[in-house]
């Protein structure tokens, strides 16, 4: 019977063709700086002091952050005057914050550089010819004889391999044959790939902090903004307009409101819906901003911020009477128009929510539906426009102020009555908030190459088997061994199950 032998040890041997020889380090600052600045140790705790001060960040609010000046006015005069002297209400902008990712940029850039080269010989350079001691050496190690020729041996030794879903790559040298395989080699390069995902990260966090910007920009249906504003939120201030790089056109605006018979506020609100398009030179881009779900554009993005209280209505339907004594309803949108049989052109021109007038003029005494009226212009065909309201039934009958107005001198007479029958409610303007944010792109894929490759690290290990295979005159002797970078007890079990397809069965002795 074959006698076998089964061997766990320490790693004794450093691969490599040539020996590796290392100076004694010079004790220049220069150089201590620089070992200091590769060092994995120096670079963990550099990790740490970033992740402290994003704690922070999140336990103090930051100045940018809705509810700041609440928050601001609740903390003692001493709290503010320290959190105010240290940055900490803007810490991701503070001069030490940018200092603190450039240094431990700089120590995953050097220490990426001192390390790579011995990863990438694992990659470039597999060691496809191993000697026994080698194999001796090696974590797990297994020895055995066989009566086959070396090459026959290693044609079998091939043959399991694969079956086991190895790639067998065999090579000879004078007096012994190598079967070499390995399996998810790519896993030497994950740790450079959380060095570059957090590199990213880092640089994200840079342009952003360095050229990020942001303001609120008030949108009206029919209107074009090219600027947004800027305010300190501390202090309240506005500190100016910032110039977009294109137009932004409202087109619509929308409420979806839960009792329809209710006012504007936010109790009574599912959604807000602001259309609106992008003029960039020769192109233009319809977005739609809405509760929960942006709109980007070139690195700009527009989130619903609020919206004007005073009531307003998104298209009026109104009822005239036709030539032949017919009534007929016509629906208008907000700034449109229709064509009304002997009446002329009919345009959208205003609307009052809560209808007074006063002093010969039109105005809103609140925000509120009270007393909804809209205000049409009138244009007959080849004649000059004119002012008209439509009032619904309840005013006709009982308002006070309906006669007045249409008493007015800056009301034109009409033959006939125009009836408001309905409307649909919403906001006067919408607020929209702007965010610049040029760091957000690499920041994002950062982040998913961080998850991604902390789990290639964690949840695969490279894993290489040997098998170096000797003529012993009658029959041959082979030695298999292998070693994995992590996770060792698991490769124990895929190694001993490797050699039990290898040496069981037929041709043993």
């Amino acid at each position: 019977m074959a006698s076998v032998k089964t061997e766990m040890k320490p790693v004794r041997a450093i691969e490599g063709t040539s020996a590796v020889n290392k100076s004694i380090p010079s004790q220049s600052l220069l150089n201590q700086t620089l070992r200091l600045l590769s060092s994995v140790r120096f670079g963990i705790v550099m990790l740490v002091v970033l992740l402290l001060c994003c704690m922070v960040g999140m336990l103090i609010m930051q100045q940018n952050v809705a509810g700041f000046q609440q928050y601001y006015n609740r903390l003692t005069p001493a709290q503010r005057s320290l959190y105010s002297s240290l940055g900490l209400f803007d810490i991701y902008h503070a001069w030490y914050f940018t200092g603190l990712l450039a240094i431990t940029a700089l120590n995953i850039i050097l220490s990426s550089m001192e390390r790579f080269p011995a990863a990438w010989q694992y990659i470039r350079n597999p060691k496809l010819v191993a000697s026994t001691k080698f194999i001796n050496a090696q974590n797990f190690s297994v020895k055995t004889d066989f009566r086959a020729t070396p090459a026959q041996l290693a044609e079998r030794v091939s043959s399991v391999w694969r079956q086991q879903g190895l790639r067998p790559r065999v090579s000879s040298q004078e007096g012994s044959t190598t079967v070499f395989a390995q399996r998810n080699v790519w896993n030497r390069m994950g740790a450079y790939l959380v060095h570059l995902a957090l590199l990213m990260i880092f640089v994200g966090g840079f342009l952003t902090g360095s050229y990020g910007t942001g303001g609120v920009i008030d949108i009206t249906p029919g209107e074009s903004a090219n600027s947004f504003h800027r305010f300190d939120t501390a202090a309240g201030e506005h500190l100016g307009s910032t110039s977009l790089p294109f137009i932004v056109d409202c087109t619509d605006l929308r409420q979806e409101l839960i009792r329809p018979e209710g006012g504007l506020d936010v109790m009574n609100t599912i959604d807000w819906l602001s259309f609106i398009r992008i003029k960039d030179g020769d192109r233009e881009v319809a977005g739609l901003v809405h509760l929960n779900s942006p709109f980007d554009y070139r690195g700009y993005r527009f989130f619903q911020s609020s919206f004007q209280p005073q009531g307003y209505a998104r298209q009026i339907t109104v009822t005239f009477k036709m030539p032949d004594g017919q009534l007929r309803d016509f629906t208008i949108e907000r700034n449109g128009s229709v064509d009304v049989e002997g009446q002329g052109r009919v345009s959208f021109a205003g609307f009052y929510p809560d209808f007074t007038f006063e002093g010969g003029a039109a105005e809103t005494a609140s925000g509120d539906y009270n007393n909804p009226v809209a205000e049409l212009e009138v244009t007959p065909s080849g004649g000059k426009p004119r002012r008209e309201f439509a009032f619904n039934a309840e005013m006709l009958t009982h308002s006070p102020q309906v006669q007045p107005a249409l008493r007015g001198d800056s009301v034109s007479q009409s033959n006939n009555r125009i009836l408001l029958k309905s409307f649909e409610k919403v906001a006067l303007s919408h607020t929209l908030t702007v965010q610049y944010d040029p760091g957000r792109t690499p920041v994002y894929a950062g982040f998913i190459l961080l998850v991604l490759s902390l789990c290639g690290v964690f949840f695969f290990s490279h894993q290489r088997s040997w098998a170096v295979i000797e003529s012993t005159g009658n029959g041959s002797r082979i030695y298999i061994g292998g070693n994995t970078n992590r996770n060792r007890p698991a490769f124990e079990a895929r190694f001993n199950s490797l050699v039990q397809a290898t040496i069981g069965g037929r041709d043993q002795q």
